[in-house]
């Protein structure tokens, strides 16, 4: 499209739907081109290592410079993450945040606009008591048949390397292309450049291909880094990593640090809880438990990266560090290993800690950046974890407190910084438990799924709807009542029958209100009564066509049963055939037999009451390297929690006594809505391949109100059932939602905020040089400094 323009232009100057199209693709054609900076005389260290830690210039000396980061994910929703915002303020106005949150600084996977690079220089410039340092990533995906040394991905990586080098000394003119930001760079932002972190989590499969095809240990020695004897993963890292340092000393004479990323699964350390896939076939074979089974993770201690194999040469005063991507819930090691098991902090038991503390001594004297680290304030829980900082299932406060745990713990193992992960809530990301079911997965990102882990992360919440009209558990009672009412029906005062029904939605959560007049300004009676609703999601003729306990039938089929039984007990129910997590378990251990997804996973037409519960395998069955069994762990996802949102951003449910009204919110994820944003349903008849899916024929429901005993009995219902006990098809009102391609939102800080604004202004008052602005000290930035790094 660009070339096409501009070719436009050059047959007509004066056409302007052409040079509005190349000002849109390309913002900054019409700047004159920034030529290089001269190359200084002096090589240039903007910052370094030293010890176990970071330096950056001071007076009169360098200064220690512990990293209180944030990962700047800024993938707004709707968008893909190459989809980058492209106005300055956008970045500006989050960089401000993050100063006054005090952290110092923050870390890019790949390249952005160049509105960025502009915000933070122009930020810098503005406060340089409060400067915001950059690390900066080089993003890589997998190479062709697992060969890193494939000529073509090789140049492209190391192609993409220059490129953010020049970024960052704004001297680039990149141009468009596709999945990449482009424009003419011409910030530099060099001096406020911290280190560089290249790569990504390199899956083990591919590195073990890698080495496979490379067995002989060989040592690297290259101009700025050293390395002794080592696989052939470990020697291209540091090739790559001299590559980088090569071409800005060439081109801009400066040397800053520089890591590759690594995760607990290439770590270099060894862990008897966790085997390989191997390993546990042999045990599995052994203890006569299946042993054909689906191992949903890769191999997490068969081999490693380590990087205390690497040594900076005498011609790099710079430094090197190690880079990990480190959290409390995964692997299964950081649970089971019983000498972390048995660690403690200064603030309690820790199995993160006691994984940090030998991660740490291994590395010694090189510095350990924690570089993603955090828990996520999702409902949906992806794995459970012993001291509670599990993978999802934090509301916002519980998030806040283990955020700050972990930060504090990173400092006192030893590390050199953490950098928590991450700025916003992303809605494109996924999640291993819940990924197989966003479907078509191309449009993940037009809807927020708060059963997934990964989307929520964020320090800035990226709340679903319009923050003006969005009904809240507990909150203005008017909101609940404005959305469309879709059964209503006349009761007379202290009558628990229902009066009105209301549903509605927004991209995150389906609403629903049930009314009760003849209770208002009185509270329900749980002690004696429960109510159900039920939901027709797909298909009247299929589901299941009668309530527990006999208390009422229904010509529609519900594939999905609120149970509300009081404010401690309430759960949503799902008929046996509709739910896609139901693994098949031994009965004596747990042991999960492999079988992790129900298929197919179809509502089948029923009328035996029966409806199950939503519990989902979290933690599969596993054995160690000395043949201990480690049980399989999970959790109900349909326990409903009670409470206002103000109390608790995971309440589902809440009775507002004053005005009569039980208030349900329930996550699109939990009722089988593979995408609502193009009003499609999990309907699921295959026994392999993706799962199948159809276009939403709308929702039907239903409320009941019983009086729990034995027998239990209605009391009144909506609709009313007929003479027979039974709804009708016809009287189930219908409820359908419209679709959309452009997702409503809106932002706001979590707590996580406030409680590490709080941490960091604390550690930033009590070492105020970490604060200095770079450049302060011109000799102290050089490399004619007396420390060897």
């Amino acid at each position: 499209a660009l070339a096409a323009a501009r070719r436009a232009l050059a047959l007509d100057p004066r056409q302007a739907e052409a040079r509005e199209l190349v000002a849109r693709l390309l913002p900054d054609s019409d700047r004159p081109a920034r030529p290089r900076p001269p190359r200084p005389e002096q090589l240039q260290v903007p910052a370094r290592t030293f010890h176990d830690r970071f330096e950056v210039p001071g007076w009169p000396r360098w200064v220690p410079f512990y990293v209180r980061g944030v990962n700047l994910g800024v993938a707004l929703p709707g968008r893909f993450p190459s989809e980058f915002p492209t106005d300055s303020l956008t970045y500006a106005g989050w960089l401000d945040t993050l100063a006054a949150m005090r952290a110092n600084t923050v870390r890019l996977y790949t390249l952005l606009p160049p509105s960025f690079y502009r915000a933070l220089r122009g930020w810098n410039l503005a406060h340089p008591e409060r400067a915001l340092w950059l690390i900066h990533g080089v993003w890589a995906e997998l190479p062709p048949d697992h060969d890193f040394d494939d000529v073509e991905w090789k140049e492209e990586f190391r192609q993409e390397m220059r490129r953010v080098v020049d970024v960052i000394h704004g001297a680039a003119d990149l141009a468009v292309r596709p999945g990449h930001a482009a424009g003419r760079y011409d910030a530099e932002v060099s001096a406020w450049t911290l280190a560089y972190i290249i790569g990504r989590e390199w899956e083990p499969f591919a590195v073990d291909e890698f080495n496979t095809q490379n067995p002989a240990l060989q040592p690297y020695h290259g101009r700025f880094l050293d390395m002794r004897p080592a696989p052939a993963a470990d020697r291209w890292m540091a090739e790559q990593c001299d590559e980088l340092l090569a071409y800005e000393v060439d081109a801009y004479n400066t040397i800053r640090p520089i890591a590759y990323t690594n995760w607990p699964t290439l770590d270099p350390l060894h862990h008897p809880t966790e085997t390989t896939a191997g390993e546990e076939r042999l045990w599995r074979s052994r203890m006569g438990r299946p042993v054909l089974f689906r191992r949903l993770e890769y191999d997490n201690d068969a081999l490693s990266l380590d990087a205390t194999l690497v040594q900076p040469t005498a011609a790099n005063p710079a430094g090197w560090f190690a880079s990990f991507h480190a959290y409390p819930y995964y692997p299964d090691f950081m649970l089971y290993d019983p000498g972390y098991a048995q660690a403690r902090s200064s603030l309690g038991p820790s199995s993160y800690f006691g994984y940090l503390t030998e991660l740490k001594r291994h590395h010694g004297d090189l510095p350990l950046l924690i570089a993603e680290y955090g828990v996520p304030s999702s409902r949906g829980l992806a794995h459970l974890q012993p001291q509670g900082w599990t993978h999802g299932g934090h509301d916002e406060r519980a998030m806040a407190q283990a955020d700050v745990r972990l930060t504090r713990e990173i400092r006192e193992s030893g590390c050199a910084g953490g950098v928590l992960f991450a700025w916003m809530d992303e809605w494109f990301k996924r999640n291993w438990l819940v990924m197989d079911l966003e479907i078509p997965f191309e449009r993940t990102r037009l809807w927020h799924n708060l059963m997934d882990a990964e989307q929520n992360y964020g320090i800035l919440a990226m709340d679903a709807g319009d923050e003006a009209t969005t009904p809240h558990l507990g909150g203005d009672v008017s909101r609940w009542r404005a959305t469309p009412a879709l059964a209503t029906l006349a009761s007379g005062p202290g009558s628990p029958n229902p009066t009105a029904l209301h549903a509605s939605c927004d991209e995150s959560y389906v609403y629903l209100a049930l009314e009760f007049a003849g209770l208002r300004g009185a509270g329900f009676p749980w002690d004696s009564c429960g109510v159900y609703l039920a939901l027709d999601t797909y298909r009247t003729d299929l589901g299941q066509r009668a309530l527990p306990g006999g208390l009422a039938a229904s010509e529609a089929g519900f594939e999905f049963l609120l149970d509300l039984r009081g404010p401690s007990n309430a759960r949503l129910l799902v008929t046996p055939d509709y739910n896609p997590y139901a693994p098949v378990l031994e009965p004596e251990t747990g042991d999960d037999r492999g079988r992790f997804y129900l298929r197919p996973a179809a509502p089948a037409s029923r009328d035996d009451g029966r409806f199950d519960s939503l519990f989902v395998i979290t933690n599969r069955a596993r054995f160690g390297r000395d043949g201990t069994f480690f049980p399989a762990r999970g959790v109900d996802r349909g326990r409903l929690r009670f409470g206002s949102e103000e109390r608790s951003t995971l309440a589902d449910w809440f009775y507002d006594a004053p005005a009569g009204a039980l208030e349900v919110r329930v996550p699109w994820g939990l009722l089988n809505v593979t995408d609502p944003s193009s009003a499609t349903v999990l309907f699921d008849t295959a026994f392999e391949g993706d799962f199948g899916t159809a276009p939403s024929d709308g929702f039907r429901m239903a409320a009941l109100v019983y009086r729990k005993g034995e027998p239990p009995r209605a009391l009144g219902s909506l609709p009313p059932l007929d003479s027979t006990g039974r709804w009708s098809a016809a009287a189930l009102p219908a409820w359908s939602w419209k679709t959309w391609e452009t997702p409503r939102y809106h932002a706001r800080l979590k707590p996580v905020y406030g409680a590490l604004k709080a941490l960091w202004t604390a550690w930033a008052d009590s070492s105020t040089a970490a604060n200095l602005a770079p450049g302060a000290a011109p000799a102290a930035s050089s490399a004619a400094t007396p420390e060897k790094p």
